[in-house]
This record gives structure tokens, sequence and C-alpha cells, in this order.
């Protein structure tokens, strides 16, 4: 009966953890399309001196709003038109379907960065052109994000939640 107690636990245990695995390995989705946003981003600025702002904030997610997300995926430009004017000149374009949102930001110098988390340190007002690349999921459907950060402030990408 112990034998069996023990087996159970160890079961649920693996479970646990092999849950866990999945849902932050999904978050190579987000890492994989914030460095390509990156990319372009410094592509743009020097080609024009300045990053493109696309979204109006950090919560103006695409092309999946943030009341939609949830465990589904969404096609980049699926419908005609639907592509942001912003996102098609920028040029970034992810392989298939995507669970997150994006959004991405940018402001001239001594402009105010505003909508990240504090904790990143972020300068308030950089005296630099800067951009700031969000993205969101909700994979369980129980509104609690996954939120990955990067910027031109840093080569890190930030993460919260990245295994919900």
């Amino acid at each position: 009966m112990i034998t069996v107690a023990i087996i159970a636990v160890l079961a649920t245990l693996a479970v646990y953890g092999v849950k866990q695995y999945v849902m932050a390995a999904k978050s190579s989705e987000a890492v994989e399309m914030i460095q390509a946003i990156k990319t372009a981003q410094e592509s743009y600025k020097d080609e024009t001196f300045t990053y493109l702002n696309i979204s109006a904030d950090l919560e103006d997610l695409y092309p999946i709003k943030k009341d939609a997300l949830g465990n589904t995926k969404t096609q980049w430009g699926a419908n005609s038109g639907d592509l942001d004017e912003g996102w098609r000149q920028l040029g970034v374009t992810p392989a298939g379907p995507v669970q997150f949102g994006y959004a991405c930001v940018a402001g001239a110098a001594n402009t105010a960065v505003q909508g990240v988390p504090a904790q990143l340190n972020y300068p308030g007002t950089p005296d630099a052109p800067w951009y700031v690349v969000k993205a969101m999921a909700d994979r369980d459907g129980d509104k609690d994000y996954a939120v990955l950060i990067g910027s031109s402030f840093t080569n890190e990408i930030y993460s919260e939640n990245d295994s919900e």
C-alpha cells in the first residue's frame, strides 16, 4: 500500500513537471518573434535614424487582442488588410500561426517610456531613441498571462509567468 502511495505521488509530480516544461517550451515562439522584431527595428533605425512606433501602447496587441488570448493560434495577417501597416513596414512575419499577441512601441529621445514593469529599471525618459516589444499569451485561459518583454535598452528578454 505504501509503495502504491509513493508511486502515485511521484506520478503526480512528474505530470506537473512535464506540464510546466511544455508551457515554458511554448514561450520559444515569443522569444523568436521578439528577436525578429528587435532585429527589424535595428535595421529600420539604420535607414531612418529612428525606431518605428507600431502599437498605440503595450496593451495594443497584434494579431490577438488581450481579451481574445487563449489556447488557440491565430494566423498573422490572415484576413485581407488585417496586417497593420506598421508591422508590414517593419517586415516581421512569423513562420506560422501565433499564440502570443505582440505590441511594439517606440519613441524619440526624451520621450517617456510607459507600461513596463518597474523591476526592469528602464530609464523614464531616455536620451536616445528607444523601443519596447511585448509578447503576451494566456495559454490555459485562466487570465494569468505569460509576458515577455524585449527592448533597445538591453539584449535580455524579461519573462514573467512563462510557464503559466
